[in-house]
């Protein structure tokens, strides 16, 4: 090291030393702000406030949700009817299936040995070929009805899916704005605490727990319990 430079770090070590040794104790603590630290997030959970109004929000939705509830049950019975009723539908078809061959098979017999069998044989045969088709008709009619309600369900259905959506969307929406509005109003409380508290007591600066990358164990720089103290005594006594 050339001698300029050993010259200048001396000078430096000269001019700290001759700072410190003039200034006092008290003036030397001065210069280093007053700093704390509040741990917000659990202030705001453990504030009695917070606690009272979210368990009415609770109370209030949870009548809300539950006439929601009820249009839910009735949702699943209106599901539950067409499910039945499609299930009925698909039996219907099968038996007019059946019927068409079985009264294909006896149109078949009749055309064939029609002119072998006596009156008597051929009236019965016409006769069950008359009950057949009459029950073909029955069954169609029965099938139709069906498929009428069933159309009828599937609009009532997606009505009520639309209503449930809508509500629930409604209710989500109004409960984020009173939660919002609320913790406003309690992120009000904690600040104006902190700055009380913090002037009271000289803190030059007071930061965020959840914000700081590292802080000392020291409970000295720790006022979240007096601000919680603080918060939930002020509540009390404005009760």
């Amino acid at each position: 090291m050339r001698g300029k430079e050993v010259g200048a770090l001396l000078l430096a070590a000269f001019l700290v030393t001759l700072f410190l040794g003039c200034t006092s104790g008290g003036a030397v603590a001065e210069l280093v702000p007053k700093i704390g630290f509040v741990d917000v997030q659990k202030v705001f959970q453990d504030y009695q406030k917070t606690k009272d109004i979210m368990a009415r929000l609770k109370i209030g939705f949870e009548e809300k949700w539950a006439g929601m509830a009820e249009k839910r049950k009735l949702l699943e019975r209106t599901r539950k009817a067409l499910e039945e009723k499609l299930i009925q539908i698909e039996e219907k078809a099968k038996e007019i299936q059946e019927k068409v061959k079985e009264l294909g098979k006896l149109e078949e017999e009749l055309a064939l040995q029609g002119a072998l069998l006596t009156p008597y044989a051929k009236e019965e045969k016409l006769t069950q070929i008359e009950l057949l088709r009459e029950d073909i008709q029955g069954l169609g009619k029965e099938r139709g009805v069906l498929e009428e309600e069933c159309q009828t369900d599937e609009k009532e259905l997606k009505a009520l899916e639309e209503e449930i959506r809508s509500l629930n969307d409604s209710l989500q929406a109004e409960r984020q704005e009173e939660e919002f509005r609320y913790s406003e109003e309690i992120s009000e409380d904690i600040r104006s605490t902190i700055e009380i508290i913090a002037e009271k007591a000289g803190y030059r600066l007071v930061f965020d727990k959840g914000a700081l990358l590292y802080t000392t164990p020291e409970a000295e720089f720790d006022l979240t319990e007096e601000v919680l103290f603080r918060l939930n005594q002020n509540y009390q006594l404005g009760q």
